[in-house]
């Protein structure tokens, strides 16, 4: 394992991928993620649409779930990792999964196949940003009330 001693980098310049099959997960992980003002998250519904995605941009992070219709979260991480496909910054790009199982069969397996953290759902801001901070090395903003994320919404930060 590397250990970068780089200085954290702004969060509002993150480029981040959303891979689930399910799109109120989607929409719920873009919303968390704008609400601390990351801008540029890319939607996918799917493994397949995901790695057309990445062909056509460069991504500082993908979340992915693990058990999506079609290319499951491991193929994809699997399928990103091989030295064959043509993805800039393929081998580097952070991969976190997503899973509402918590099988821990399942994880090791994402993890085996180079995805680099996990989170169970549902989602917990704070262990979002957390995961983020620590594999994109930037600086997020602390959401206050993360700890009460049983609501539909989600609260975003007073400017």
């Amino acid at each position: 394992m590397v250990v970068s001693h780089a200085a954290p980098r702004d969060h509002h310049g993150l480029s981040i991928l959303i891979v689930d099959d399910n799109k109120f997960t989607r929409d719920l992980l873009r919303k968390i993620l704008v609400s601390f003002g990351i801008a540029d998250v890319t939607p996918a519904a799917s493994g397949e649409d995901a790695l057309r995605q990445l062909h056509a941009s460069v991504y500082d992070l993908v979340i992915c779930d693990i058990v999506m219709d079609g290319m499951s979260g491991i193929q994809f991480v699997k399928a990103v990792r091989c030295k064959m496909t043509p993805i800039v910054n393929a081998a580097a790009m952070p991969i976190i999964m997503l899973t509402a199982h918590a099988d821990e069969t399942l994880v090791m397996a994402a993890m085996k196949a180079g995805a680099n953290g996990y989170l169970v759902k549902p989602l917990v801001p704070s262990r979002l940003t957390h995961l983020i901070e620590k594999l994109c090395h930037s600086t997020l903003p602390t959401l206050r009330c993360d700890e009460h994320v049983t609501r539909s919404h989600v609260p975003l930060p007073h400017h």
